[in-house]
C-alpha cells in the first residue's frame, strides 16, 4: 500500500464529511464521494479540493483505499454491489459490524477492514484524543492503526468477537448517558423547578463528574448517597420518585446498585451495604405505596 493513497467514500453523512476533511488536511487525496443522495455528495464533496461526487463503483475505482461511512444495515449491500480490486483496502466504520458484512470484497481479494471512531458525531466534534477501535490485517492493519494517530487519536484493535460489547460500551458512554441526563431533567422538572435552568444546571454537574473521572477513574469521582452508605437519602428518593416519575423507579434502582459494586470496586467502607431489602419494599408496594 502507498504511503499516501487516494481515499474514497461510500456514504456522504457526518462521518464522511469529518473524516473526508481530516484525511485532506493529512494531504491524503480524496478524489470521490458517493452516496443515494446527490446532494449529501456534492456536500461532502464540496469540503475537500479536487474531490468529485459520484456512483457508488466509481467512487471504489478511484481510490486504493474506500470507507463505507453508510448506515450499519447498508454495508453488506454496498459491498455486494461494487466490483472491488484485488489489493485494494475496504473498510467500514461501524462499531458494532465485524468484517463479516465485507465478504464480497474480501473474496474479489480485497483487503477489508474496520476503522470506528469511538466517538460522537451528533454536534461538535474532533477526532483529537478519540480512540479508533480497528479490526484488520497485514497491510491494511498497519495503514489503519497509522491513520488513527495522524489525526490524533488512539488506535485500539478490537478483535471480531469483542466488537458488540464495545459498541455497547460506547453507546453507554454517549447516547444512553444522553438518556440518562434526559431523565435526571424529568425529575428536575416533575419537582416543579424551572425547565429552562435544567440543562444548565444538570450539564454543569455532568462536565465536573466526567472531568473527575478522567482525572481520578470512576471508582475515585463516585458520589452521592450510595458511595457513602446514606440509606436515608436513597429511600427519600425513592419516595420521590415512586411519587412522580415511577416509570424511573427500576432505573434508579439499578443504577444504585451498581453504584453499590462500584463502591465495593473501590475499597468504600460503605461497599458492603445491601439496598435490596429497602428496594424490595418499593417493590411489593410497601412503604412507597
Amino acid at each position: 500500500m502507498d504511503d499516501c493513497p487516494p481515499i474514497a467514500f461510500i456514504g456522504a453523512g457526518r462521518v464522511a464529511g469529518m473524516l473526508a476533511r481530516a484525511f485532506a488536511d493529512l494531504g491524503y487525496p480524496v478524489p470521490a464521494v458517493a452516496s443515494r443522495s446527490p446532494e449529501s455528495a456534492q456536500r461532502v464533496a464540496s469540503l475537500v479540493p479536487d474531490c468529485r461526487a459520484v456512483s457508488p463503483q466509481d467512487a471504489a475505482d478511484a481510490a486504493e483505499v474506500v470507507f463505507i461511512t453508510t448506515s450499519d444495515g447498508a454495508v453488506a449491500d454496498v459491498a455486494a454491489s461494487v466490483a472491488w480490486r484485488a489489493g485494494q483496502g475496504v473498510v467500514h466504520c461501524s462499531g458494532a459490524l465485524t468484517c463479516e458484512p465485507l465478504a464480497p470484497a474480501r473474496a474479489a481479494g480485497a483487503n477489508v477492514g474496520s476503522w470506528h471512531p469511538f466517538q460522537t458525531f451528533g454536534g461538535e466534534t474532533t477526532l483529537a484524543g478519540v480512540t479508533f477501535g480497528i479490526e484488520a490485517e497485514g497491510d491494511l492493519l498497519a495503514f489503519l492503526e497509522r491513520l488513527a494517530s495522524e489525526v490524533g487519536g488512539y488506535p485500539l484493535r478490537v478483535p471480531a468477537q469483542a466488537r458488540a460489547l464495545y459498541h455497547a460500551a460506547s453507546v453507554f458512554s454517549c447516547g444512553y448517558l444522553t438518556t440518562l441526563l434526559g431523565e435526571a431533567r424529568t425529575l428536575w422538572t416533575r419537582a416543579g423547578l424551572p425547565p429552562e435552568q435544567a440543562f444548565q444546571a444538570i450539564t454543569r454537574i455532568a462536565s465536573s463528574t466526567l472531568a473527575n473521572i478522567e482525572r481520578f477513574g470512576a471508582e475515585t469521582a463516585l458520589t452521592g448517597p450510595t458511595s457513602r452508605g446514606d440509606s436515608g437519602t436513597v429511600r427519600l428518593h425513592l419516595d420521590s420518585v415512586k411519587s412522580v416519575a415511577p416509570e424511573l423507579l427500576p432505573l434508579y434502582r439499578e443504577i444504585c446498585l451498581r453504584s453499590v459494586e462500584l463502591a465495593r470496586q473501590a475499597g468504600r467502607p460503605v461497599a458492603g451495604m445491601d439496598l435490596r431489602p429497602l428496594f424490595d419494599e418499593y417493590d411489593e408496594g410497601g412503604a412507597g405505596s
